[in-house]
């Protein structure tokens, strides 16, 4: 049986392009390289270039974690030398997924899920780290992993649901998260903007602005001493409180999650901000906190 070629049929289904794409995609030397060049065979509105697109388990390009410190040089520079509309990234494994804008520049993964959702019925789910963008009405929060996700995806019958990891779960695909999936349905909204003269870059740039910092661990030896302390501090100026899955504070101009690995001596920090001032400012006074 052909598998590769029943896999892709099934993904091709998802494709609505409303006007054609320049896509750079970077398979990362993994899994997804082969599937992307048979799922766009022939596919008119899909004008696709190929990075890393050989399955190399020695992953010499820049190895299988696209968040690494420069991992995506090569897919922005890329997408602005071609002036493509997209640049895509998938990891070793392809469950997840990471996007450049025409600009050549990284999509925040909350922006990614935003426009993602906007295409599928509520409710959404996101995990504790989803920022201020997502959490509406229709925004269901749960535990960080793919476990707590399926769960309550299951449960709620949900369309859709995101991690700022950069794994989107969709009930079409079992509740499961697909790189090339999300990779789809993100061409696709590129395509329905593009069809209205607009792009990635500018719907982007439309959203309200928030700042936040990449995850960030902390080596502690006492992580629920380190939590009460950051607790301690802030607990009077808070305006809610949540311990769903570590402690989430929120404020008026920013919020944050601390979290225990439970495999690691760590402490993963999570922090947004309205401007640049005030999450310096915030990170600065809960990292001496923690440490």
């Amino acid at each position: 049986m052909d598998h590769l070629s029943l896999y892709t049929a099934f993904l091709g289904k998802r494709y609505k392009l409303k006007a054609p794409l320049r896509v750079i995609f970077d398979a990362s030397d993994g899994t997804t390289g082969p599937v992307l060049k048979k799922l766009n065979a022939g596919r008119a509105k899909v004008h696709a270039t190929y990075l890393n697109a050989v399955p190399d388990g020695r992953f010499p390009a820049h190895g299988p974690n696209p968040m690494k410190d420069g991992a995506l040089g090569g897919l922005e520079r890329a997408v602005k030398s071609a002036g493509a509309d997209l640049g895509v990234a998938f990891d070793g494994d392809g469950d997840r997924v990471f996007f450049v804008d025409n600009r050549g520049l990284f999509v925040n993964s909350d922006h990614v899920a935003f426009l993602l959702r906007q295409s599928f019925r509520p409710p959404y789910l996101i995990d504790v780290r989803g920022g201020r963008l997502l959490r509406t009405k229709d925004a269901v929060i749960t535990k960080v992993g793919h476990y707590y996700i399926k769960k309550m995806m299951r449960k709620l019958g949900a369309s859709f649901g995101a991690e700022q990891s950069g794994h989107y779960y969709f009930k079409d695909f079992f509740n499961c998260d697909s790189g090339i999936f999300a990779a789809i349905a993100v061409m696709n909204a590129v395509s329905e903007l593009k069809s209205r003269g607009s792009s990635l870059s500018l719907w982007t740039d439309a959203l309200p602005a928030y700042f936040r910092i990449p995850e960030t661990n902390f080596k502690v030896a006492d992580k629920e001493g380190a939590v009460r302390r950051v607790a301690a501090v802030y607990k009077r100026s808070a305006r809610a409180v949540y311990r769903l899955d570590g402690l989430s504070m929120d404020f008026k101009d920013f919020w944050f999650n601390i979290r225990a690995s439970n495999t690691e001596p760590l402490l993963r920090l999570n922090l947004e901000a309205g401007n640049k001032k005030i999450l310096a400012a915030k990170l600065k006074e809960i990292s001496a906190l923690i440490v």
